[in-house]
């Protein structure tokens, strides 16, 4: 059995049990983690999640942030400065970058009403987009107070206890998330 189908088996044992409400987000975000070798591989087989999280009897939606760097730096009047300074780049990222991801988060939290959302899987993939940029941790802090339902972030990257090292090349952080990994199968 491939890692993704160990994932997958993972997940949809995971997302069958019931839902428990009034948790903090801390408590509703799930990590599925892989190797970052397997994000190709990995991104056609998303439908298998959605599908698993529908038979469950949840709501889903994937919040994809592949192409949101772009996105930003294109929508800058002073982009050709950022692009001559390096440093620039990551400052203004920091910062600018952030705030264009939380807004497109909460976009797509807002196509929900309000009691669906609280029973929706909201998928955040195209995560090496952040690289070098933005710290998942923060993404994930900058939306903590209003977020519904459950945040399924895949991660690739490695877990060691409650830390994970997102591209495996940053230092880790400890978070409270949920793992789903492909070593969880029988």
């Amino acid at each position: 059995m491939s890692r993704i189908d160990q994932l997958l088996a993972s997940f949809k044992r995971h997302v069958a049990l019931p839902l428990r409400s009034g948790l903090p987000l801390s408590q509703r975000v799930w990590f599925v983690v892989y190797p970052p070798e397997d994000e190709r591989r990995l991104s056609p087989r998303l439908p298998e999640f959605e599908l698993a999280t529908k038979d469950a009897g949840l709501g889903w939606s994937r919040i994809d942030l592949a192409g949101t760097y772009a996105e930003w730096l294109d929508s800058r009047d002073d982009r050709d400065e950022i692009l001559g300074d390096p440093e620039l780049v990551e400052t203004y990222a920091d910062v600018g970058f952030l705030a264009l991801l939380k807004g497109r988060i909460e976009e797509m939290i807002g196509q929900r009403e309000s009691a669906e959302a609280e029973r929706t899987v909201f998928a955040l993939t195209g995560l090496i987009e952040l690289y070098d940029f933005v710290h998942v941790s923060s993404v994930i802090d900058a939306v903590d107070r209003k977020f519904p339902g459950v945040l399924l972030v895949f991660f690739p990257g490695e877990r060691q206890g409650n830390t994970y090292r997102f591209l495996d090349a940053r230092d880790g952080w400890d978070y409270l998330a949920l793992p789903i990994l492909p070593e969880s199968c029988p």
